[in-house]
């Protein structure tokens, strides 16, 4: 019994590795702890609705060259408040449900991965840099910026 046991085990793991290698990764639609640091992120902004609650656009390219953005925020206002998060980006697109923030803490909503294409140049077909929009509501109150773009390297123009 315990040999089937670990056979079934073995299988599921191998089974949900090759589930989850085969396809795009993404965290959305749960908010998940800080996994950084990051080095690419555009500058910290103060939400509108709520003094001291803070957000930026960041993109993560990993030595595969793929890419996701994440939108990450942080609350130092001294009093909860409820957020969510969307991110539309050229790697796909992810919402973080409607969730509380307490003081003091800091989370990221983490969108789909995908590879991240060259830049091409000077044609009417340009390309890149990518990465995209994250939204950040606050008690309602929606902000948003651009994140950080990157290419992979860049493509000679096709004519």
């Amino acid at each position: 019994m315990r040999r089937i046991f670990k056979g079934i085990a073995v299988g599921s793991a191998v089974a949900g590795s090759l589930i989850l290698g085969s396809g795009q990764a993404v965290a959305a639609p749960l908010w998940q702890p800080i996994s950084g640091p990051f080095t690419s992120c555009a500058k910290t902004v103060g939400h509108t609705a709520v003094s001291g609650v803070n957000f930026q656009g960041c993109l993560i390219v990993n030595a595969n060259m793929d890419a996701q953005v994440v939108l990450v925020v942080n609350n130092h206002s001294g009093r909860a408040v409820t957020i969510s998060g969307q991110i539309e980006s050229d790697f796909g697109n992810a919402s973080c449900v409607q969730t509380t923030l307490n003081t003091g803490t800091q989370r990221a909503c983490y969108g789909p991965t995908s590879a991240l294409a060259q830049c091409r140049e000077g044609h009417a077909d340009v390309a890149g840099p990518y990465g995209g929009t994250v939204r950040f509501t606050v008690e309602g109150v929606v902000n948003e910026m651009e994140s950080t773009t990157a290419c992979n390297g860049y493509a000679d123009p096709v004519d």
